[in-house]
């Protein structure tokens, strides 16, 4: 069951991120235009209020496809409609669940309408019980739970979670800590879990009005940008210590963590796990630090693309610079010689090259 919900939350973030991407590549495009070219102009005003729309949609979706990943199309819109009011809680005086509550809406209506199913009716119900009263008894169910019961204890969590978030992003003694968890946590595994955890936890307080969101959005981009940065130049640099094939991705590599692919490391992490991940998460965190500990933030998504929206060019160019720098220099002092194929393993391998012929 464990293994079927992790399943399930991985689901949701992978359709999640999509959106996220529209929403996040549009309020910085929008904002950019409002800072360097016109503040005033109402076509642009209005796309930036239609990202911010999606923005506010996105607990629900990801709750919509946590309940898909469990309990199939039937779960889409009770699902919807429960991350939906976790982020637009409906009475007054109770505090919106975020990101937590949409997870607790997902699962819950995942879950019902899988047991739904299960529920014996007469063979003439059996073809609309589906499509007609699974999705709406559930969708009722999770309306009372997540309207009163999950708003009432998940929403104030939340609240106290953002409220701590934003106490220690204002102090540099602190900030710094969270700056370098959340970066690290982005290298360790390269669009794995644990980053997408990360990556999860920044969007669930990107809109808050204190404006946290866009401070942890900052935050992470060591975490995304240095891993493949520092695998590619390194490989360039110390090309003794990596094969032939690894140094030819190397300009690809880079590339990619220009623009903010993490993935592209993955083949070196596989070879040398130890020395590349460990060398990643030490540069991410320290980068990670220096962009929180000065307060940073920007609203852009992912790479290059948030150097124009950063309250801070010069720091948030420098962050990725020292720790591109960190991880370069640990993985060329730590990585050993790459050995040389022996005359004699050639001659084995050739051994067992043979032919069929007919």
């Amino acid at each position: 069951m464990l293994k079927k919900l992790q399943q399930a939350l991985m689901t949701g973030v992978s359709y999640m991120l999509p959106f996220i991407v529209i929403a996040g590549m549009t309020i910085a495009v929008t904002g950019m235009w409002t800072q360097y070219i016109n503040p005033d102009t109402v076509a642009i005003n209005t796309l930036n209020g239609f990202a911010w729309t999606i923005m506010d949609l996105i607990p629900a979706i990801f709750a919509a496809y946590v309940a898909y990943a469990i309990g199939d199309k039937a779960a889409i819109a009770p699902g919807f409609v429960g991350g939906y009011i976790a982020s637009q809680p409906l009475i007054e005086g109770t505090a919106a669940s975020g990101f937590l509550g949409a997870m607790v809406a997902g699962v819950i209506a995942g879950y019902l309408v899988a047991y739904s199913k299960k529920i014996k009716v007469p063979e003439f119900l059996e073809s609309i019980k589906k499509t007609l009263f699974i999705p709406v008894i559930t969708g009722w169910i999770v309306y009372v739970l997540m309207t009163y019961p999950v708003a009432m204890t998940i929403g104030e969590l939340n609240e106290f979670i953002i409220n701590n978030l934003i106490t220690l992003s204002e102090a540099p003694q602190y900030a710094f800590l969270l700056g370098a968890i959340l970066s690290a946590m982005c290298a360790f595994d390269m669009g794995g879990p644990l980053n997408k955890i990360a990556i999860t936890f920044v969007f669930a307080v990107w809109n808050d009005p204190s404006g946290i969101g866009f401070v942890v959005n900052a935050a992470v981009f060591p975490g995304i940008m240095v891993p493949a940065l520092s695998v590619g130049i390194a490989a360039l640099i110390a090309k003794s210590k990596f094969s032939d094939e690894e140094i030819k991705m190397a300009p690809p590599s880079i590339l990619s963590g220009i623009v903010g692919i993490t993935e592209a490391t993955l083949p070196y992490a596989f070879q040398d796990p130890i020395r590349v991940i460990g060398s990643n998460m030490i540069g991410a965190a320290v980068g990670g630090a220096i962009m929180m500990g000065y307060g940073v933030s920007t609203s852009g998504v992912s790479g290059i693309f948030g150097l124009p929206m950063a309250s801070n060019i010069f720091m948030f160019i420098l962050s990725i610079v020292v720790g591109v720098g960190i991880s370069v220099l640990l993985q060329i002092t730590l990585k050993k010689r790459k050995q040389p194929t022996s005359s004699s393993e050639e001659k084995n391998d050739d051994d067992l090259d043979f032919e069929i012929t007919i």
